[in-house]
């Protein structure tokens, strides 16, 4: 089995040894052109915003109710109120994405 595995490897290194790689050679006749082509494509503004921006007034308890003899009254939390703030990150603008003509 060995002897037989070594005369294959021989033969096929034989052939591959045997076989002439030539390299082809080709002309093609090419328009030179200096055009670029590209797509127009607008990116608007990108803004960032905080819902926290600038405080109005802060968080506070308040009782609800009339304080009576067998009355019902609510203890009720005031949220914090804030005006919403924006800043810029990017300005909008025109950029060009090469592509083909």
């Amino acid at each position: 089995m060995r002897m037989f595995l070594i005369t294959v490897a021989a033969a096929v290194s034989t052939l591959a040894l045997s076989v002439s790689a030539d390299a082809k050679t080709f002309t093609r006749k090419v328009v030179e052109s200096n055009d670029k082509c590209y797509l127009v494509e607008y990116i608007p503004s990108t803004y960032i915003y905080n819902t926290k921006g600038k405080k109005v007034s802060g968080e506070s308890r308040s009782w609800v109710g009339n304080i009576a003899d067998g009355a019902v009254i609510i203890k009720r939390r005031n949220p914090a109120v804030y005006i919403q703030t924006r800043k810029l990150l990017e300005q909008d603008h025109y950029t060009l994405v090469a592509q083909g003509c």
